[in-house]
């Protein structure tokens, strides 16, 4: 009986000795993956991206200030005085509204005395007719001739004029009003109401609202010869964005000496871009800017810019390096010197240095050496 139980507690000592030993060991475990932890908390932590290859573009930022693409000047040179201004600046108007009426007194009263002039010949054809009458009731035959060649010479006076108060009429119509050519926005007035329309001036510019806007970019030269006629470009007007198309590309006798957009550059040479559009609640003068691509020709790993250091040995980035540990994955950085092929104001072409897929650091919370360890995000 006493053997049993002493069997008992020798048994019951192994058993706790071995949980004991467990529970160290377990402690050891929880010990070194907090101290693991708390190590990994004071690493520096970095951000990376994946490289991809693509085609590096080069952008430019063009503006300028948008115009009507077609704008008239409307001028009345009667000489008339104004009698009434019917629109104002910034009025839409219809094709054949009335604009401007002017004071028509002095040509009606000339018409009138056209008119009495035509009275006058016809009463004396009249006249002639019956001298011609009497003329061949007599049979003086010089008295005849001379009363047809009066008569026909008195003809052609009223023709003509006929002819002039015909014009007179049609002068009036034209000129007693000016009238929209074509469905538009009113520039300008110019024309007062009793006064002469100032000499060369002109009394109205409106502009052809069926034809748009336009505007024009100064581009360099390089980005200019990838951009065709015809091409679709978004335009940025006031926050809201229009679709424009190039018109024309010219050359232009302009040469950048101050650079803006990622390939221009001191002494740039430039090329004159006409975009057209068309915008509702658009009226001219606003300012439109435009962003124009050159993309390159052939793929290459694309690098952020804000990857690349520099120092005395030239640029370089910090890559990712995996390690395999006893408790996992640790991640290093390893320095490595490029070769940059091309680069715009975002991002670089990389020539030599590093291959598709690779991890780059883009971002650290601490400053990083060759061979630090580091989390990551």
């Amino acid at each position: 009986m006493e053997l049993q139980h002493t069997e008992q507690l020798h048994s019951r000592r192994k058993r706790i000795i071995r949980l004991l030993i467990r529970l160290f060991i377990g402690l050891l475990i929880m010990l070194t993956l907090l101290s693991n932890t708390l190590k990994a908390l004071t690493l520096p932590k970095v951000a990376v991206i994946e490289l991809s290859s693509g085609q590096l573009d080069h952008k430019f930022q063009g503006s300028g200030v948008l115009k009507w693409s077609s704008e008239a000047s409307l001028t009345n040179s009667t000489g008339w005085k104004v009698k009434r201004v019917a629109v104002k600046e910034g009025d839409i108007v219809k094709k054949g509204q009335a604009l401007v009426f002017y004071d028509t007194k002095a040509a009606k009263q000339q018409l009138l005395d056209e008119q009495a002039n035509m009275d006058k010949l016809k009463l004396t054809i009249e006249e002639l007719q019956g001298n011609f009458i009497e003329a061949s009731v007599s049979g003086d035959q010089k008295s005849i001739n001379s009363a047809k060649r009066s008569i026909e010479m008195s003809k052609i006076d009223l023709d003509v004029e006929q002819r002039k108060i015909q014009g007179l009429k049609d002068f009036l119509v034209a000129n007693s009003q000016l009238v929209a050519p074509f469905d538009g926005l009113i520039m300008k007035v110019n024309a007062t109401e009793g006064l002469v329309a100032a000499s060369g001036g002109s009394d109205v510019q409106i502009s052809n609202s069926s034809l748009g806007f336009e505007f024009e970019v100064l581009a360099p030269a390089d980005v200019a010869a990838v951009q065709k006629i015809g091409d679709k470009l978004d335009v940025q007007l006031n926050g809201d964005t229009y679709e424009g198309q190039i018109a024309q590309i010219q050359d232009s006798n302009l040469i950048d000496h101050s650079g803006e957009g990622d390939s221009v550059t001191i002494n740039t040479p430039m090329k004159r871009l006409l975009i057209t559009l068309q915008g509702i609640g658009l009226k001219g003068g606003e300012s439109a800017q435009v962003e124009l691509t050159k993309p390159t020709t052939d793929d290459a790993i694309l690098l952020p810019n804000k990857a690349i250091h520099e120092d005395s040995g030239g640029k370089y980035i910090f890559k990712i390096e995996e390690r395999n540990g006893p408790l996992g994955n640790d991640f290093y950085i390893r320095k490595t010197s490029i070769a940059i092929a091309d680069s715009n104001n975002n991002e670089s072409a990389v020539a030599e240095g590093v291959f598709e897929h690779d991890q780059v650091i883009i971002e650290s919370s601490q400053p990083l050496q060759d061979g630090d360890k580091v989390r990551m995000q």
